[in-house]
Parts: C-alpha cells; structure tokens; sequence
C-alpha cells in the first residue's frame, strides 16, 4: 500500500487532484480538473512500487486500449494514457470522464428501496450497454458487473464504469483459461475457471438485479443445486422471477445467451417459453445464429436441414488440441525410453491404456480439422452424415422416432465438462457437434428442439 497524492497535486502539468473517489485492487481513483478542458475527470492511478501482481499492471494497460476505442452515452469517454516516472517509483495514469451521481451500492446501502419497475428500467439501459460491448469485434466482457460499477446520475441516467477486468479475447480464454477476476456474490460459475464469455456479464446483471430487490450479497443467498434460491426472499411477479432465472441459470448453456435476447424477452411473458422446453431440462435459450458461425441451416414444419463444415482447432478443441500434444509427446517419450532403454518390456505395455486416450484426442482433434456433419429430416425420414474426408457414416431412421435433443457431457476438460448435441430417435442417441462453439451448441439445440415441438404439433 502506497500514500495517496495530497490535494492540490499537479500531475503531468494537467490534471489537478481535488478527492479520492475510491480505492481498489487495482489502484487509486481520484477526482481531478483538467486544466486543458476545465471538466473533472476520474483519474484511476496505478503504482509499479506498491504492485503485488504484474497481471495488475497488463489489466491496467489493457483497460486503456478498450476505453480509448469505447464510444457509447453509457460509457464515460476517454481522455488519455500515460506514466509518470519519479525518483523511486513508476505510476500510471488513465483519465476519464467522470460519471456524476451514485453507485447503486451506495443507493443500496443509503437504505434505497427499488420496486419492480425500476429494476426492470435499470436492467434494460444496462442491457443496451452490454449489447454495444458484446456486438464489437472481437467483442467486450466487462467480467465484473455488480452495483459498484454501475451509476445513476440525479436525473436517472444509467452508466457502466471501471473497466478494469475487461476481457477482449474471450475465444482465447474459453481455450486456455485467464485469470480469475471478478467479485464474489456477483461472478459467474465459468468465472473461478479463468474464463469469461458475453453470457458472463448477464450472469453478473442477474446477480446485481437482485442485490437491489434484496439488500444482501447474492453470494449469501440460499441456493438449490448450486442455483441461487430467490424466489422465497424477492416480492416479484412471476414473469419477472422467470426472466431472472434466465439470467442466473449456473451453466452456460442454460443461461440466456446474449443481451438481446435478454432485452427481447423483458417486454414479454418468459414463461411460456420455458414451458415450451420444460422437457428438456438442458434446453438452452438460444434463437439466433451465433455471429461468425458458418454451420448453414434451413428449418420449416416439415423439413430440416443442417450443414456442419469443418470447426478448426477453436473454441472447445483448442484446449484438447494443446493437451493432446502435450499427453502424447510425454507417452511417446516414455513408451521409447522403455524400449531403447533396455526396460522389462512391462513398462512398454503399460502405456497401451495412456496411448488410446491419446489416439482417441486426436481423432476428435483430425474431425474438428476436417470432419463434416449433415442433418436432414425430409418427409417421414431423416438422415445423419459423418465424413472425414473419404471415410462416410450414415444413421438413417423414420422422422416420427425423433423425439428429444439436449446437451449432454463428451468429455472433461480441466474440470469443465465439455458438452455435445445428443439427438434422441428410438433407442439410438447420435451425438455430434463437439467441437462447435458453445453459443453454436446452443442455437443448433433450440432449432432442432423447435422442429421437433412443431413435428409434435402436426401428429396432434
């Protein structure tokens, strides 16, 4: 810990420090004039002598790029980047507009009282927020979204502030992890993994949601099977609980899985949509294809057809892809060390079990290069495909024996269940889709699924 700068200090000829606004893991925020402008401006500043944790300091440079490039009403702007050298020590500086009003932690903790409506209003400003984040490209992950970081000005405007744990490269932290960030009561499950996807963020929302109608840390609240148990300590209609259990769902494929469908479903009844997919408790909540995705579908009452070209090492199979190197080259290593070495040829046989695992990695790594999946259900029959270049697989079966589909664990991954489409018909269940994103798994569910509901509809 380090002395904060007194009042009155001039830092880099410009800005003139007037207050502390507060104090964090990530440094010192004060108010300060511009002496070019004449506005206050928050000027958050980090100290090289009093940093635990050279990741604060990436976080911190990694906060300005985003801000600088940031453009929304929501969003206060940014001003500039720089360091400031002195005899002992380095600090840096980010300068930004300054949001005038109150936290919603300090509203909540001035004994203010939110209804219905009014979490209802804050929830839809903020979701217009993290729809811009999310729709950018690469898009934006706050990771922390909780009442602290959220302000309401005297007139009632809504602004989303400290960006301090942003993410912009979630693809890559879905693969190999990043550091764990966040705040406890308010961070997602997929959180304490390292890793941070748009869903995140809603997870958060869900949880500030209900600081404001509870006045406790979500953290502390009841939960049921590792979902927070609301419903008994809120005064809210059941429409609104339904939309919260969208947001607060504690795996990503049951979670709402973006702010506009979040947006889309507050000004209409969710329950009946839920109902819908009751069945399938699995379901996820997915209507829209995923931006970048390359899968081609085409879905009326009658027919369905799906299209799933090579996925590449992205997403679930980038991790596999770098722990299938690392566990064969350490098998190959051993299996030679046993038979070059003169070892009892035991040691050699040992490793048979380690090196199926092994095979069985790359062959889901070789259909995630080159594999290719079909789904068509035409008149009473359907049809699925798997190629690997000339190698073709064909299930064929009667249409009416198609009766469920929903997400279901391939394989484990540092812990995390990596989830594939498990497509029910008759006794069989085809599995496939493993190596698509999880947003992809989630949409191509919610289509079949819908199909399948309408194919029910018409026998009736």
């Amino acid at each position: 810990m380090y002395d904060t700068q007194p009042i009155g200090t001039l830092i880099q000829a410009r800005y003139k420090i007037m207050n502390v606004l507060g104090r964090g893991g990530s440094g010192i925020t004060y108010r300060a004039e511009d002496a070019f402008t004449g506005r206050q401006v928050a000027l958050k500043e980090l100290s090289l002598k009093g940093l635990d944790d050279w990741k604060k300091l990436e976080l911190f440079e990694r906060e300005a790029r985003v801000l600088e490039d940031l453009d929304h009403p929501a969003i206060p702007n940014y001003v500039d980047y720089f360091q400031v050298d002195t005899a002992d020590n380095r600090l840096f500086y980010i300068a930004q507009e300054i949001a005038e009003g109150r936290s919603l932690a300090e509203l909540v903790a001035a004994g203010e009282r939110f209804s219905e409506t009014e979490v209802e209003r804050i929830a839809a400003e903020v979701l217009e927020v993290l729809q811009y984040l999310h729709g950018l490209n690469p898009p934006i992950i706050h990771r922390d979204i909780k009442p602290q970081n959220i302000i309401r000005s005297e007139d009632g405007r809504i602004y989303l502030v400290d960006f301090g744990a942003v993410q912009t490269a979630y693809r890559e932290a879905a693969a190999f992890g990043s550091t764990v960030v966040g705040t406890y009561g308010y961070m997602a499950p997929e959180q304490f993994r390292g890793q941070a996807y748009p869903t995140t963020d809603l997870y958060g929302l869900g949880a500030t949601l209900l600081n404001l109608l509870t006045h406790q840390n979500p953290g502390d609240l009841p939960q049921k099977r590792l979902k927070i148990d609301f419903r008994p300590v809120v005064n809210v209609s059941e429409r609104f609980a339904d939309w919260l259990d969208g947001l607060l769902e504690p795996l990503l494929e049951d979670r709402f899985q973006s702010a506009e469908m979040v947006l889309d479903a507050l000004t209409k009844p969710v329950s009946t949509h839920r109902r819908r997919l009751s069945h399938h408790p699995s379901a996820p909540l997915l209507l829209h294809q995923p931006s970048g995705s390359k899968i081609k579908l085409s879905r009326s009452r009658r027919r369905l057809s799906i299209y799933i070209p090579p996925s590449g090492i992205r997403g679930e199979t980038a991790g596999l892809a770098f722990f299938a190197l690392v566990w064969n080259g350490f098998i190959f290593i051993w299996t030679s060390a046993a038979i070059f070495g003169g070892a009892p040829i035991f040691f050699a046989l040992f490793s048979l079990p380690f090196w199926a695992v092994g095979i069985g990695m790359m062959w889901m790594l070789i259909n995630a290069l080159v594999g290719k999946t079909s789904l068509e259900v035409k008149g009473d029959r359907y049809t699925l495909t798997r190629q690997l270049l000339t190698w073709k697989r064909q299930h064929e079966g009667a249409a009416r024996d198609l009766y469920s589909v929903e997400l279901t664990t391939a394989y484990t991954q540092n812990s995390r269940p990596v989830k594939t489409i498990a497509l029910s018909a008759g006794t069989q269940i085809h599995k496939f889709g493993t190596s698509l994103s999880t947003p992809e798994k989630a949409w191509l569910t919610s289509e079949i699924q819908a199909f399948i509901a309408d194919q029910e509809s018409m026998q009736r």
